[in-house]
């Protein structure tokens, strides 16, 4: 469902708190400044939810917001968000970083940490909100990547901030099982455009990491393979198979692990989806890699608690 609020249908002196009002209930919980401007202050809003992801289209005049750490204890969010900006200026600014963002730049910020965001000028900005843990799926090691600014015509960005700046307007028009299918991919696409930001200009002697991030991006790329193994990831980011294994050892989990949790997540998604209804869940489960029915049905009950089916039927 679409939910609108235009700051038109308040009285001048009233606007400004009503719109701080609708974006702590749209986002999260937020401090608001008006910034200087000849003009009276105006905005409006435009949000849906399309299954993984929250989308909202921003237009407004100047203002700054702020997540601060006494509203981060009293109303704790596990979520992240990503400002894609479609005009107008946006600086985001997280963890002693800044990000200033022109149109079609994007940037990631944590609600779990302090963060400001400045509009300086008028503006319009589609945002991006959803659980962090989507995220983690994607990007393992996100932490050195908010507040940083993703370009327009970066090799990788430019087409993600095309893909996100496309997804809007249909999103925004009514959610169907085609534009949750979209969310998903978008988050796919966040996900491999941090992971191909993430150098050594941000975070300088973190080669282990890199690779890390490296073979989860080859990783998402190719779940859905049956025949996708660790000497396959190993060779395609040019580490030893050795080596492979003790960076997901690093960061708490495995090869196996990281793998079979791509492929549960695809899985999930198109089970709950309309748009897969046509599908049998042996279709599902062959067509995201696995070479079993019966192992995806044991996999899927452990880490969900409950059947594919069963799953289905309650989607």
């Amino acid at each position: 469902m679409i939910t609108t609020a235009n700051t038109d249908t308040v009285a001048d002196r009233e606007r400004f708190d009503f719109w701080h009002e609708v974006i702590c209930s749209a986002f999260v919980r937020l401090e608001a400044e008006t910034l200087p401007s000849e003009q009276p202050f105006q905005a409006e809003i435009s949000s849906t939810n399309l299954g993984v992801l929250a989308l909202s289209r921003v237009h407004a005049q100047p203002h700054t917001v702020h997540r601060s750490p006494s509203l981060i204890r009293s109303e704790p969010r596990d979520e992240v968000l990503v400002s894609l900006q479609l005009s107008g200026v946006g600086v985001v600014i997280q963890d002693d970083r800044q990000a200033v963002l022109e149109a079609g730049d994007f940037a990631l910020y944590d609600a779990t940490r302090p963060y400001n965001l400045v509009m300086p000028d008028q503006f319009d900005m589609l945002v991006l909100q959803f659980d962090r843990q989507f995220l983690l799926e994607r990007c393992p090691f996100p932490e050195p990547l908010t507040a940083v600014r993703m370009r327009s015509n970066g090799k990788v960005t430019a087409p993600v901030s095309s893909f996100l700046r496309s997804l809007e307007p249909f999103a925004l028009r009514e959610e169907n099982a085609v534009s949750r299918q979209l969310a998903t991919s978008a988050l796919d696409l966040v996900g491999v455009a941090l992971a191909d930001h993430f150098g050594d200009a941000i975070v300088p002697g973190s080669s282990s990491t890199k690779h890390f991030l490296r073979a989860c991006t080859y990783i998402n790329a190719y779940a859905d393979d049956p025949a996708l193994d660790p000497a396959r990831i190993a060779s395609s980011i040019g580490v030893s198979l050795r080596y492979l294994h003790q960076l997901f050892r690093d960061h708490n989990t495995t090869v196996a692990t990281y793998l079979m949790r791509r492929r549960l997540a695809r899985c999930r998604d198109d089970l709950v989806s309309s748009q897969h209804r046509a599908k049998t869940i042996t279709e599902i489960a062959l067509g995201h890699g696995f070479k079993s029915p019966a192992h995806f049905s044991r996999c899927f009950a452990e880490a969900y608690g409950t059947t594919p089916s069963d799953a289905r039927r309650t989607a």
